[in-house]
């Protein structure tokens, strides 16, 4: 099972990043770039917890070393609700789109919460909503990797 899990991880990180690197390659830019470092560090990662998960103590125990990746792994979601914050300074505020172009589906969750925000204090009520939820949701990782055990 060991072998299959490293194979299935080798095939799906050597296809994804020939993909990436490929792409860049045709058509340099930072965002390519960006999405390319985060390849590189999605692997790593999961590298990682395939290697602690197999270990006796990996998943449960005192020496409970797969939620530290797990933590690390979940970690560059925090940036999800900022981008969506930026988008929202960018365009001057929130707007509701009936056609729904311009409009992400993750926001379409919070669309009355972000209107009435916006309603009641202006266009940086919903901006600041998010940041805080990025920002929390980053501590709140970084403060349980802390408590995970890594050697």
């Amino acid at each position: 099972m060991k072998t299959f899990i490293y194979l299935l991880w080798g095939l799906l990180s050597v296809s994804l990043a020939a993909a990436a690197l490929g792409l860049f390659v045709l058509e340099p830019s930072l965002v390519r770039g960006f999405v390319l470092l985060l390849l590189a560090y999605y692997v790593f990662c999961f590298f990682q917890l395939i290697r602690t998960a197999f270990l006796p103590w990996g998943l449960l125990g005192p020496r409970r070393r797969c939620g530290y990746w797990i933590c690390l792994l979940l970690l560059p979601l925090a940036l999800w609700p900022m981008t969506l914050a930026y988008d929202i300074w960018k365009a001057g505020g929130y707007r509701v789109d009936t056609n729904g172009e311009g409009v992400r589906t993750s926001v379409l969750m919070f669309r009355q919460v972000l209107v009435w925000l916006q309603e009641l204090v202006g266009y940086v009520g919903p901006m600041l909503v998010l940041v805080a939820m990025g920002l929390g949701m980053a501590l709140l990782l970084l403060r349980l990797s802390r408590s995970q055990v890594v050697r």
